[in-house]
């Protein structure tokens, strides 16, 4: 058990540790992008996440969890490479598709093994506490991966290759983790079957579907973190100093992820009531929009993703472990579907002529779905924590 945690902290650490994290943004810009196409280039890289999750889901079951995501870690790195050398149009867009395909691998082999694993360790009521490390030393790699806007001096070159060694190291982690096929001997037409039947245990099981959706919800209607760089340049800050934010929001994020297990059997109507609060401090911030106000950005960082950990970890009790691939799959299906979504609203606002507007009309959305959970999930799913 322990050189499986080892393994997972590590991977989940490397594969976030990109110094180009709060510079890649900035750098299509300088060539070429605008606002509204950087957008694009979000929603593309969610297109590719969603048009591959069958095969992902398929590949998967197939190769088992480990050599899925090691192939995705590949495709990952051609990205940013590509990026590098082909810095056009053509090549952010084939460099976010390959990375929104890389994207899928991850939330469907990574995620299930981890929990498959954990409760085959007989420790499957800790995974809540073990989700929250997993992703506390994920904020940790993009947090360090911050300090990529300080060494822009190096060029961005540099920046990618430091990246690259990253991703080569996040592989060898995957390398200590046993590679399981949950089902060696499936045909594709066996598989298309059983994506039919995972599908329809996520409709009838009850209450997963109303979580999922919430976990989802909760997770991609705030989601500001790709746009974070140019939202700090229109604050003020300047471009070697835009990886700040990030990395405050960042520690905001890997705090609420962390304790979110000591929260974790407290009441539904507390637990909505929390993201009501986050949606509320994002139409404030939006209101003042400036640097001293990032605070309630933070506290409602720190909110939305200690939510997140509570509704994910007991979406995860209720898939049955047949259907974890095929389920996370279509999980991940609609979460980049609601990003797709997410993404057009923050170009939308940044086209009238401020990212302010674009987290003003996420703040609303936010509170739409506290609305949402205490009169529709809160009702249906009472007492879902127990």
């Amino acid at each position: 058990m322990k050189r499986l945690l080892l393994s997972i902290y590590g991977f989940a650490f490397f594969n976030k540790f990109l110094l180009l994290t709060p510079v890649y943004a900035i750098f299509m810009q300088q060539n070429g992008v605008g606002d509204a196409l950087l957008s694009a280039m979000f929603i593309i890289s969610s297109a590719a996440t969603i048009l591959g999750q069958m095969p992902i889901a398929y590949i998967t079951n197939r190769c088992g969890a480990r050599n899925a995501m090691a192939f995705g870690q590949i495709l990952k790195a051609v990205a940013v490479i590509m990026w590098l050398y082909i810095s056009n149009t053509m090549g952010f867009v084939v460099g976010m598709a390959l990375w929104g395909i890389q994207t899928g691998f991850r939330n469907v082999a990574f995620e299930g093994m981890i929990y498959d694993e954990v409760a085959a360790a007989g420790r499957a009521k800790e995974y809540t506490r073990i989700l929250g490390r997993k992703a506390t030393f994920e904020s940790i790699g993009v947090a360090l991966s911050a300090t990529g806007s300080l060494l822009m001096f190096l060029g961005y070159d540099w920046v990618t290759w430091v990246s690259v060694v990253a991703i080569v190291i996040s592989v060898l982690c995957l390398m200590l983790i046993p590679n399981r096929k949950s089902e060696s001997d499936i045909s594709h037409t066996g598989f298309k079957a059983m994506f039919r039947d995972g599908v329809r245990t996520c409709i009838k099981t009850p209450c997963m579907m109303p979580i999922m959706m919430l976990a989802l919800l909760v997770v991609n209607v705030p989601y500001l973190d790709d746009f974070l760089s140019p939202i700090a340049l229109q604050l003020g800050i300047k471009t070697e100093m835009v990886g700040i934010v990030p990395f405050f929001l960042l520690i905001c994020a890997t705090f609420g992820q962390r304790f979110a297990y000591k929260f974790k059997n407290i009441s539904d109507t507390l637990l909505y009531t929390m993201i009501g609060v986050a949606g509320g401090l994002y139409v404030l911030f939006a209101h003042v929009y400036n640097v001293q106000t990032l605070w309630m950005l933070g506290v409602a960082y720190t909110l939305i993703w200690c939510v997140y950990t509570i509704t994910y970890a007991r979406f995860q009790h209720m898939i049955p472990t047949r259907h974890r691939s095929v389920v996370l799959s279509l999980f991940t299906t609609l979460t980049y579907l609601v990003y797709m979504l997410v993404c057009a609203i923050i170009g939308i606002g940044a086209t009238i002529g401020s990212w302010r507007y674009s987290i003003w009309f996420l703040g609303m959305l936010v509170i739409a779905v506290c609305v949402w959970a205490m009169i529709r999930v809160r009702k249906k799913c009472p007492c879902v924590s127990g």
